[in-house]
């Protein structure tokens, strides 16, 4: 490995750092060697280990799944992985009880790429959005948009991906409250929410680090209320 290549290294894993410190409450490191690590724990020694290319000290599947549950992390109903395919595969296979996983480095090609979205993330104080998928066992990954579909789209549909819908329905709302069932934000969407959306009330979070609550902050509402699984009352906030 070239210094190179370890600066860049070095230079991501500063940035992810940052990254979770700065958007998330709650984050762990994800170790080749040791597993899950809270930002607090700290290691023997130096290693050189990696997922690239596995060897006799590679941590299992199997292993990560135990440190999953024992430390908490599957707990959580919404997880962001940053990093490559090496990592979103081993994330796949980890947690499998329903969580909804978000990939927002998934389109980039390399280190360098990845590097640059999160420091314009941290420049522009935004998250960013990215591939979403719901485990359990069986996740399929969603196909990205073509070249021309990409370049259609603006700064809002970015934000709010695949909730554009939604958020355009709330934009042209009238009024000071509005409910919806399930079914019919379904329908507005076209497609089925996440089974996250039906049984955690988090989901219905009023926060800027989802996809799905811009959609409906960035269109002048927030979530009033929830009833799990038949209904959302959105209420009119006084500024976007």
């Amino acid at each position: 490995m070239t210094f190179e290549s370890i600066f860049h290294l070095l230079c991501f894993a500063v940035a992810c750092q940052k990254y979770a410190q700065t958007f998330f409450d709650h984050w762990v490191i994800l170790s080749a060697k040791y597993g899950f690590l809270f930002p607090e724990d700290i290691i023997p020694e130096d290693y050189n280990v990696s997922f690239i290319k596995p060897s006799n000290e590679t941590i299992h599947i199997d292993q990560l799944k135990e440190q999953a549950e024992s430390k908490g992390v599957s707990a959580y109903k919404e997880i962001t992985v940053l990093g490559g395919k090496h990592y979103t595969e081993r994330a796949k296979a980890v947690f499998t009880q329903g969580q909804e996983l978000l990939f927002p480095l998934s389109d980039c090609t390399g280190i360098g790429y990845m590097l640059q979205k999160l420091t314009r993330a941290l420049e522009k104080q935004d998250t960013i959005t990215g591939e979403s998928l719901e485990s359990p066992s069986k996740v399929i990954t969603q196909h990205p948009l073509k070249k021309h579909e990409v370049q259609s789209k603006n700064g809002t549909e970015n934000n709010v991906g695949k909730y554009i819908s939604l958020h355009q329905s709330l934009l042209h709302t009238e009024g000071e409250q509005v409910v919806m069932t399930i079914g019919q934000i379904e329908t507005v969407l076209g497609f089925a929410l996440p089974p996250s959306a039906n049984k955690y009330r988090p989901w219905w979070a009023n926060t800027l680090t989802n996809s799905q609550a811009k959609s409906w902050l960035l269109a002048g509402w927030e979530v009033d209320s929830v009833t799990l699984g038949v209904e959302i009352v959105f209420r009119k906030i006084s500024e976007v």
